[in-house]
This record gives C-alpha cells, structure tokens and sequence, in this order.
C-alpha cells in the first residue's frame, strides 16, 4: 500500500514537472500574440535552453527569430531551425523568412538561392504560390524575365484564387507575357472530391478557402443520383490546371483535371 502510494505520488509528481515544462513553450506563445514580445523571446529562450531535445525546439526556435531586433541574428536563427528541424513544419516557413530578409536588404541572389531550395526540399509546402511569386519578383530584379515569367506561371496555378495568382497575373501583364489569361476567365478547374452529400462537400470547400483556394461546387446527377463535385479553380490554362492537380496527389489527396 506504501509502495503503491510512492508511485502515485512519484508519478503526480512527474506529471507536473512535464506541466511546468511545456507551459513555457505556450505561454511563450500567448505572450507573443499579445505583442508581449520581450515576455515572449523569454519563454522561448528558457525552452530552447531547458528542453533542447524537445519537438517544441523547432517552434521555439522560428519565434525567437521572429522577435529578434537584429536581421542578421534573426537569419541565423531561422537557418538554424532549417539545419537542426528540416523535417518539421517549421521548416519551409522558416526558410522563407531568412529568404525575406535577404530580400529586404538587397541581397537578391542569397533569396533566389534560399527559395529555390525551399521550393527543392518542400515541394508541398503550402507557400507554394508565394514562394514562386517572389522568387519571380527576384529573377524580375536579376533581369532574368523569362526564368520570372516561368515562376509567376507557378504562382498562378499553384496559387489559383490567392492573392499570389491576383499579383503574378499582374506582372505576367506588366512583362508582356501574352500566353496568360485572367484566372477568373479560366476554363479548367480541378475537381478534388464528389460527395452525395453536399454539406461534405461545403466543409471540404471551407477548408481550402482557408487556405486562399478559390472553388465552386457543381451538381450532377449520374443515374438518377445527384452528386456534389467540388471544383478548385478556375485555371487559365489545362497545363496550370495540371500542375496544380499534380501538387495535390504528391500530398495523397484525389485530384483530376476537368473543363469548366
């Protein structure tokens, strides 16, 4: 009975160490959004220096950078978290965001060089779009219009109802790129679900709203039964259409492309 009573409070005990441990983790994280930034960067700090091992690390790691003053410092926190956390969904933002800091002080080649490799290394990322607008923003700079042309056409199709397709679509017009079209008047989309029920159907749509994909759903009836198909879209071209189905099946998720 002692015994058992030992372990009991042994593992309340542990339980409330690991508490206390990921507590700073999360509160590092309600500080910052609460634009605590200093009670922020030190929660961070304590984490990365407490738990090194933990999976948070990488997290903690991307928001101290954020919250870091100095541009340079911040770089190398972000590449830290590429070099140390490659495998974590922090990963490619943070890539990204060194990128941009390259960008924000002239240094238009070192971007190029990081977006390219965010592009190698997480071709499913969901800065798709935005990393293939500003990588054309950079070759626009390099006077390189038609490597920018190629990644503007990226941003467009993998980016179809963003506001990345809207610019790239801009830019396309500004270079005089006339293989183009407006992606409102394109006639493919690519449809990724057909649902019985339409509410599945709305709640798919909602999802990738969120994620700035524009879509439509479409009724057909097939033997008598009505079918809810969900219609991502529109694309300019069947090629724009068919890379971005491409993308989608290299995540696992059903993709094909339709003509409007």
């Amino acid at each position: 009975m002692v015994m058992h009573q030992l372990r009991l409070s042994g593992l309340r005990a542990m339980i409330g160490l690991l508490f206390l441990l990921g507590a700073s983790l999360n509160d590092g994280l309600a500080a910052a959004r609460a634009g605590e930034y200093e009670a922020g960067r030190r929660h961070f700090a304590a984490f990365v220096s407490e738990r090194p091992n933990d999976a948070g690390v990488a997290q903690a790691t991307l928001w101290l950078a954020r919250l870091e003053s100095d541009p340079g410092t911040a770089r190398e926190l972000y590449l830290r978290v590429v070099a140390r956390h490659g495998a974590s969904p922090y990963a490619d933002s943070a890539l990204f965001e060194a990128a941009s800091i390259d960008y924000a002080f002239g240094l238009y080649q070192q971007a190029t060089t990081k977006l390219k490799q965010l592009l190698s290394l997480y071709p499913a990322t969901p800065l798709l779009a935005e990393t293939n607008y500003w990588l054309g923003v950079c070759y626009m700079i390099l006077e390189d219009k038609s490597t920018a042309a190629v990644h503007f056409h990226k941003a467009q199709s993998r980016g179809a109802g963003s506001i990345w397709s809207s610019l790239a679509a801009k830019e396309l017009e500004d270079i005089g790129d006339t293989t183009t079209t407006s992606a409102t008047q394109g006639g493919y989309a690519v449809q990724v679900g057909s649902f019985i029920d339409r509410s599945r159907a709305e709640m798919l749509l909602s999802e990738y709203r969120d994620k700035g994909r524009a879509g439509e759903i479409r009724q057909a009836t097939i033997a008598g039964r009505i079918y809810y198909r969900l219609w991502l879209g529109p694309f300019a071209t069947q090629q724009e259409a068919s890379a971005y189905a491409e993308d989608l099946r290299a995540q696992g998720k059903a993709a094909m492309v339709v003509k409007r």
